[in-house]
């Protein structure tokens, strides 16, 4: 039974090493929100979304919106807890849009057409630290 043991935890390490080295190896495209950038069904519905991804170097953000009636703003994490885009970094008013994730750390998005923020549409990422220094061009399909 132990000899069992020990081969279902290094079957299931190995997956797990598989796992983490397939997605480093491969920069993703994410979805935003798995749909469209819109005012969402609940406040946290885009954080819910953002924490259950993981972003590296390389990644992709894709935003699906009609640029009549939303935008995307990158903030300051005070701007973005004050839902404010008074100084943004930068203002993204053509969609649909792609964002490449360049580095480390975590950045903050909002839309700041009326009180759309407030309603929720806003998140933060998180990027991970990519332990393979290798950019590779996003794959086609969306995460």
């Amino acid at each position: 039974m132990e000899m069992q043991n020990h081969q279902y935890f290094l079957v299931t390490f190995a997956v797990l090493l598989i796992i983490i080295l397939h997605h480093e190896s491969y920069a993703m495209q994410h979805l935003v929100g798995d749909s469209i950038w819109t005012i969402p069904p609940t406040n946290n519905f885009y954080t819910n979304w953002s924490s259950s991804q993981v972003f590296i170097p390389g990644d992709t953000l894709y935003f699906e919106f009609d640029p009549e009636f939303y935008n995307v703003m990158q903030v300051s994490r005070r701007e973005y807890g004050y839902c404010t885009g008074n100084q943004a970094y930068k203002v993204f008013s053509d969609g649909p849009l792609s964002i490449t994730l360049i580095e480390s750390g975590v950045f903050y998005y909002i839309c700041n057409i009326l009180n759309y923020c407030e309603l929720g549409q806003k998140f933060s990422v998180t990027v991970l630290q990519n332990s393979s220094n290798n950019y590779v061009p996003p794959p086609s399909t969306f995460s």
